[in-house]
């Protein structure tokens, strides 16, 4: 009886310990205080996306309170270069005269990023990051599921940088 009470109570402290975890970034490394992000560039056909997901950025690290963001040159960087967009069929359906058609469309959006430490001179993040957001074609346009693949991005930027500490 004792054993099967301490493999519940180990189990219910497991549980509830997973369930109120949260990262608060305090294992970013204490000397990087503030971080400038410059315009990403853009390397793809489409027009203002690299704007956007630049500005998105910011507004995430200044909600997240994890950096101070500064217009000159931080303790830390991150930059990038959008590389690729794609506005692609994603999901269909057939009707009752054999026709195919759109239900969903992704939007696809690639970036190469890097997150430098400018006070050790030491590269702490660089890779390739991808963004989709799925739309209902029906529905929504492509403006949709373009903020949804920015979003995304920056959502994954973050996460392979300031908040991977």
């Amino acid at each position: 009886m004792k054993i099967v009470s301490f493999v519940l109570s180990a189990l219910l402290i497991t549980f509830y310990g997973c369930g109120i975890y949260t990262f608060n970034g305090s294992s970013l490394p204490a000397d990087l205080k503030t971080v400038d992000i410059p315009l990403f560039l853009n390397k793809s056909m489409e027009p203002n996306v690299a704007d956007e997901i630049t500005q998105e950025l910011n507004k995430q690290v200044l909600s997240g309170n994890l950096l101070r963001i500064v217009s000159k040159r931080g303790d830390a960087t991150i930059s990038g270069t959008i590389t690729f967009y794609e506005n692609k069929a994603y999901a269909f359906s057939t009707t009752e005269v054999r026709q195919v058609d759109v239900d969903q469309y992704k939007v696809t959006i690639n970036a190469d990023v890097e997150f430098y430490d400018n006070k050790k001179n030491k590269e702490l993040y660089k890779g390739t990051i991808v963004g989709e957001g799925i739309y209902n074609f029906k529905t929504e346009t492509e403006i949709v599921g373009r903020q949804m693949a920015e979003k995304d991005v920056v959502k994954r930027v973050l996460e392979n940088s300031v908040q991977s500490w």
